[in-house]
């Protein structure tokens, strides 16, 4: 009988989508899962692992069981369970859910190999890693499957493995990266496209920020909104290249994305009092 001290990898049904390595495969990569799986009608029973186990719930709400607490886990999720870290999946009620899964008998970045061995780490994913690990689990998927699985492959796709879970889950969410931090990213970003049309949004999607984060950043640090601030870098660079380059008006209009040169007349002497051509 299995307890959960044992360390015991509980397959599912056959006919489910599935790959677990055999005994002439050398790589780090020791099963891996995917597609829809119903714990309500197929429980797995708590128990530790030969390695580190990634999911990735894509669709549905599965309650996963890990060191005694029960955690119900969204589309997005991610949850990354060290190798003595007793876990297992309840029945939720919820029926069939979509997962993505990896079981990794160890990491080379320092980083992850330091991390607590009966810990689990759960996340929201932001897009972009949700992305990343989609597709990585797509490129180790097609190459285990196939006739000539490489290794190589497989310890290459480990690597950004590492680094996707390194940089988005083990590090800050964007939420918690200090404000003054990507305030000043916000401000470069904005020094080298003053000519954007839809500068807060073209930053939102930069940053990976919603526009309330942003907007909150901006006033906690300079006390104005990012557009307030925009403009203002756009007006100080439109005085440099008319009073100072001697660029014409309609020449620094076109370079600063307006679409007509009295819209920039009108913004110079709303914020500067005069016409940029009194100014020159």
């Amino acid at each position: 009988m299995q307890t959960g001290t044992d360390r015991h990898l509980f397959l599912p049904k056959a006919d489910r989508s599935f790959w677990r390595c055999g005994d002439d495969f050398g790589g780090s990569l020791r099963y891996l899962a995917w597609g829809g799986r119903n714990f309500d009608t197929q429980p797995v029973p708590a128990s530790r692992h030969e390695g580190w186990v990634c999911v990735v719930i894509q669709e549905g709400s599965p309650e996963l069981r890990a060191a005694s607490v029960s955690h119900r886990l969204t589309a997005g999720t991610l949850a990354l369970i060290g190798p003595d870290c007793c876990f297992g999946w309840n029945p939720s009620g919820f029926g069939t859910c979509r997962i993505l899964l990896w079981l990794w008998n160890g990491f080379a970045d320092p980083v992850l190999a330091g991390e607590a061995r009966d810990a689990c780490r759960i996340r929201m994913l932001q897009g972009t890693a949700r992305k990343s690990l989609r597709t990585l689990h797509d490129l180790c998927r097609i190459e285990v499957l196939g006739r000539n699985p490489s290794v190589g492959y497989i310890e290459g796709c480990r690597l950004m493995f590492e680094t996707v879970i390194v940089r988005d889950v083990l590090g800050p969410s964007p939420a918690s990266i200090p404000a003054a931090e990507f305030v000043h990213l916000a401000e470069n970003w904005m020094a080298a496209h003053l000519d954007s049309r839809e500068p807060v949004a073209r930053l939102c999607d930069f940053l990976n920020l919603s526009q309330p984060t942003l907007y909150r950043g901006f006033r906690d640090e300079l006390g104005i909104g990012p557009l307030v601030r925009f403009q203002q870098l756009r007006m100080e660079k439109a005085k440099r290249l008319i009073a100072e380059d001697g660029l014409t008006v309609k020449e620094a209009a076109f370079r600063l994305g307006y679409g007509h040169f009295n819209d920039l007349s009108r913004a110079y002497r709303k914020h500067f009092g005069i016409s940029p051509t009194q100014d020159r």
